[in-house]
């Protein structure tokens, strides 16, 4: 470590989210790392030769936001495709509209994208399907994907090429819309999968995906992300070669995520590779095992039929012996597991197999995480303490798809989503993130959810779960680099750990709840490196 500073902060309001949530005035960055954090006169004593030093006047400097469970090449994907929630996009008269657009504009045979749809905010309140996109696109590809990233809707050229037919049938953990026995190109879940794949970006669009993701991060003050799946895979070489090169600024995660014994990366099982592979710049995470539907499909599994629907549950994927093989497949082999498992059905068949996986080979230092763990009733949130598993939680999905929980679930199950403040005063480590693209990215944005839980609506799912400021910062930082295995190097300002940061345009304790989503961020800092400057 070296004793001069060459990045000085002073005069603002330092978060340090160590064990005492302290806040000081100024912080001393020196070869990368924090060297100090305190009063304005000591960390000036610091000062090497031509340091820089930014005076705060007030604002806040808090550690780099971390991003514990987001979709890092589909953010950046989601930039290209045709925009589903834009301005005047809610009908999809509309939607039709701009893939004509867009056939018009490119060659045959070429995919048309879409990103964002939600059949319950349609003028039309259904999903779009072949026959809607075959009249405007039919010599090209199209495939939309609906918010949530469950569902697909496509045309009769991408069921073609996914190989899919009417006499297709519904595959484990998935179904296909049909009329008269015929396709109708909606598919939920697993089913999905095959159109998907087939709609795989080349390597120069994973490339300038990944960029366009990277940036966006950073100026929103992100320095460090989970990716919960889409990293590793295609976009894996060019990702990897572009992490060695510098040329992605994020720290990245990358779990390798599966939703079927036929997934390709079930190929690792076996192969003795395990989470923690890699540097601070690019690690192997956890290994992520897809088991039930998303919030707003609704698909997630639960115990209950939906409120909306008496006759649903939502869709699991598998049955509890398969995950139990599975699950303790990945845990002998030393990954650190995790379960998509957002209904309570899930999560508690994910709990009876991580549970399973460590009473018959029981290992130390596990951080075994349930991604979303999302409608989770007391008994469950006994057992999450119980089992020492880390949630990782998405406070912004209450603004986007809070009202559809109310109508889908009820307010009783409603109120019990995403429950951080129950589980945070139990002792359990819950991290926030934001499933981008499935909601906006912007840590900030999360931060103020995880305090309101408001909907778009106007209405409140479970007020007494709402979190303090302080709580929200810990979930976006610390907490995170805790649910990595990287508490000791990063996401808190303390000596000897990296100086990874973010400078706010004010003092975000003084900013209006609903204000925190639009402040500004004026700096972004990896390793000691000025990398963003508003």
């Amino acid at each position: 470590m070296p004793t001069h500073a060459d990045l000085i902060f002073t005069g603002g309001r330092v978060h340090t989210v160590n064990t005492t949530n302290d806040v000081v005035p100024a912080l001393a960055v020196g070869g990368g790392h924090v060297l100090a954090a305190g009063s304005d006169a000591d960390v000036r004593a610091l000062a090497g030769p031509g340091a820089r030093v930014v005076e705060l006047r007030g604002r806040s400097l808090l550690p780099g936001f971390v991003d514990s469970h987001c979709h890092l090449p589909s953010i950046g994907m989601a930039v290209t495709s045709i925009d589903c929630k834009a301005p005047g996009m809610q009908s999809i008269r509309a939607l039709q509209e701009a893939v004509r657009a867009q056939a018009a504009s490119q060659p045959p045979g070429t995919w048309i994208r879409g990103r964002g749809y939600d059949q319950s905010r349609l003028a039309e309140k259904r999903h779009p399907n072949r026959l809607d996109w075959d009249v405007v696109a039919p010599d090209h590809p199209v495939i939309f994907t609906r918010t949530c990233g469950h569902i697909s809707s496509v045309n009769g050229r991408a069921l073609a090429l996914a190989g899919i037919t009417d006499a297709t049938p519904d595959p484990p953990g998935g179904r296909y819309d049909r009329e008269g026995g015929r396709q109708l190109g909606v598919a939920y879940e697993t089913a999905h999968t095959p159109l998907q794949v087939a709609a795989t970006p080349s390597v120069v669009e994973f490339r300038e995906a990944l960029l366009r993701a990277d940036e966006a991060y950073i100026a929103a003050g992100g320095t460090s992300v989970h990716d919960a799946g889409g990293f590793v895979g295609p976009a894996f070489v060019p990702g990897q070669e572009m992490a060695i090169g510098g040329r992605l600024r994020l720290r990245i995660y990358a779990f390798a995520t599966v939703n079927s014994r036929q997934h390709p990366l079930m190929g690792l099982l076996g192969t003795g590779v395990h989470t923690g592979l890699g540097d601070t710049r690019l690690q192997l995470g956890a290994f992520k095992v897809m088991t039930d539907g998303s919030s707003s499909g609704p698909t997630a599994a639960t115990r209950e039929p939906y409120t909306s629907n008496c006759q649903d549950h939502g869709i699991l994927y598998w049955d509890q012996e398969d995950l139990d093989d599975l699950i303790g497949r990945a845990h002998r082999q030393g990954f650190q597991c995790t379960v998509h498992a957002v209904g309570d059905r899930a999560i508690e068949q994910t709990l009876n197999a991580m549970g399973r996986a460590q009473r018959e080979a029981p290992r130390v230092g596990l951080r075994h995480r349930i991604e979303h763990c999302g409608i989770c009733p007391p008994d469950l949130r006994a057992r999450v303490r119980a089992q020492h598993i880390l949630p990782i939680m998405q406070p912004a999905f209450f603004w986007e798809f809070g009202d559809g929980y109310i109508a889908n679930y009820g307010q009783p199950r409603a109120d019990t989503m995403f429950p951080a403040k129950s589980l945070i005063a139990a002792g359990v480590r819950v991290a926030g993130s934001s499933d981008a693209p499935v909601t906006h990215y912007a840590p900030l944005f999360g931060i103020e959810q995880a305090l309101t839980r408001a909907t778009s609506g106007g209405q409140v799912c479970g007020p007494d779960e709402r979190v303090d400021l302080t709580t929200a910062i810990r979930m976006h930082t610390i907490n995170g680099a805790f649910a990595s295995f990287e508490d000791r190097v990063k996401g808190s300002l303390e000596p000897g750990k990296l100086a990874d940061l973010v400078v706010l345009g004010d003092d975000i304790a003084r900013v209006s709840v609903k204000e925190l989503r639009y402040l500004p961020v004026a700096m972004t800092v990896v390793g000691g490196d000025v990398v963003h400057e508003a």
